[in-house]
């Protein structure tokens, strides 16, 4: 299989995993929003995000350092050190993560009301870390399954399960926390099991003291910077939080999620790409990882630009779903939905950072990008309210990713662009057109109806045209695919 056809593949992949991970998410927050007594669920919410962004931090970089190793042992053709390299890696994320998960149920009376729930998820930041290593070994393997399986569908599939039966048993808040720490206790075990399973075949070495360090000195910037860009997430809604109350801090907030939506295919993508920017940068195969770098880059975009369509077209019908309320952050979040473009549009220079070794410098960019996004929010908020919030966000996303390409291009030698990006204008046109139409058409008619014929319009529009200026050898492996599809399914059909 060739490494474009698994980038394809393995991304589509995750993309369907991330899929049904949402849902059950979704079908999570619908059992406790409805079973819960009132307020509760917000106490819940606050819990698992605090355990979820510590464990981030406190991976202590181990998580990308295995990916990075396997990778680069696997395509060196020496993995004999690399069960034991892996071992010692989740060891130490689950250390760091011991000491600071006892720190935060010690510290959690700063959290005020929060305090006890807070206490009650902490024991879940190790096993959170230590399923995240183990994870991101196999994916230096190439295999996404595993990933596929324990992260995006085991685990909050579980957890919904486990919520269904404390609730049942008549189990209320801190039964629902302490489920979600038993999830991920299960996906931790489970990720080892798959791990070691793959690589029993490995002749054994135990990895030296070098070695350790080696992976200490890469995975040590990490730590913070993966803090940081947590916050990124979250910073401008905590400024924004500052100034304005109530509805506007709602219909933000919905914005702000509705546009990580674009994120989507560029997620499953730098969980794929990774391994192999690692392994190509190692081998010195730079021509080889710009070939791939340019064509992961302009699938992640051609597949993102149809939801861009239809999210920025049909804004105010997306935020009519959650509330009539939240319309009035129609103009936020098409601001954010550039910002996010932006993002998709430089492709996995993040990723290719870390991958090749220049952790300081992604931990520069995340810092950097912190500090513009709170400087431009605090002062454009307070002139023009959740929009200068939106510009704020938008412009520092942009801004980075920008820095980041420039780097990438000065200390890897690699870039994503190529004249082939410009056929994409075409689709983007047609189904734009095809959106702005359907959505005039059907103004005053319920946001669900015309929010469809939207999407429908708009997508149909782009695929059509996308067919046309697909690269001839792109379409003919496309029409391939898709005739494989269409005999399987002609021989398991029954006569």
């Amino acid at each position: 299989m060739s490494e474009e056809r698994t980038v394809l593949t393995s991304t589509a992949a995750n993309v369907v995993g991330l899929c049904v991970g949402v849902v059950a998410a979704v079908a999570v927050q619908v059992l406790l929003g409805r079973t819960l007594a009132p307020g509760a669920f917000g106490l819940v919410t606050v819990a698992v995000q605090v355990a979820f962004v510590a464990s981030a931090g406190s991976r202590f970089g181990m998580d990308m350092a295995s990916v990075r190793l396997v990778a680069i042992g696997r395509g060196a053709g020496a993995p004999g050190n690399l069960r034991s390299l892996v071992e010692r890696c989740a060891l130490v994320a689950f250390g760091v993560s011991v000491l600071l998960a006892a720190l935060i149920a010690a510290a959690s009376p700063v959290f005020g009301d929060y305090s006890r729930e807070v206490a009650l998820a902490a024991p879940a930041i190790p096993f959170l870390a230590v399923t995240n290593v183990y994870l991101g070994a196999t994916r230096g393997l190439n295999q996404m399954r595993q990933t596929l399986w324990v992260f995006w569908i085991g685990q909050p599939l579980l957890w919904l399960a486990a919520c269904a039966v404390v609730i049942g048993a008549g189990g209320e808040t801190d039964a629902v926390i302490l489920a979600y720490g038993f999830s991920w206790a299960v996906a931790a075990l489970a990720a080892r099991i798959l791990w070691r399973r793959e690589a029993r075949g490995f002749a054994e070495r135990h990895a030296t003291r070098e070695e350790v360090r080696a992976a200490l000195r890469y995975g040590l910037p990490r730590a913070p910077s993966a803090l940081l860009a947590q916050g990124v997430f979250w910073a401008d809604l905590w400024v924004l939080s500052a100034f304005e109350h109530g509805t506007e801090l709602d219909a933000y907030s919905a914005a702000a999620r509705i546009s990580q939506v674009l994120l989507l295919f560029l997620t499953s993508l730098n969980l794929v790409f990774s391994p192999f920017a690692a392994d190509l940068h190692a081998r010195n195969e730079r021509r080889r990882l710009q070939e791939l770098f340019q064509l992961s880059t302009r699938w992640a975009l051609a597949a993102t630009l149809p939801l861009l369509i239809v999210l920025f077209v049909g804004a105010d019908d997306v935020l009519q779903a959650f509330s009539d309320r939240y319309t009035v952050g129609e103009d936020a979040l098409r601001i954010l939905l550039v910002g996010q473009a932006a993002n998709v549009a430089t492709g996995s220079v993040g990723a290719i950072l870390i991958m090749t070794g220049f952790t300081g410098v992604d931990l520069l960019d995340n810092l950097v990008g912190i500090v513009v996004l709170v400087g431009l929010a605090v002062g454009l908020t307070a002139a023009f309210g959740m929009e200068g919030t939106a510009v704020a966000s938008a412009v520092s996303i942009a801004a980075v990713n920008v820095v980041r390409l420039v780097q990438v291009r000065g200390r890897v030698g690699i870039q994503p662009y190529n004249r082939v990006y410009l056929g994409l204008l075409v689709p983007v046109a047609g189904g734009g057109l095809a959106a702005l139409g359907a959505h005039a058409a059907l103004a005053d008619s319920p946001w669900w109806s015309s929010l469809a014929v939207t999407a429908v319009c708009g997508i149909a529009a782009y695929a059509a045209l996308l067919l046309v200026v697909l690269p001839k050898g792109e379409r003919a492996a496309l029409s391939g695919m898709l005739a494989r599809v269409a005999g399987r399914r002609a021989v398991e059909t029954p006569n």
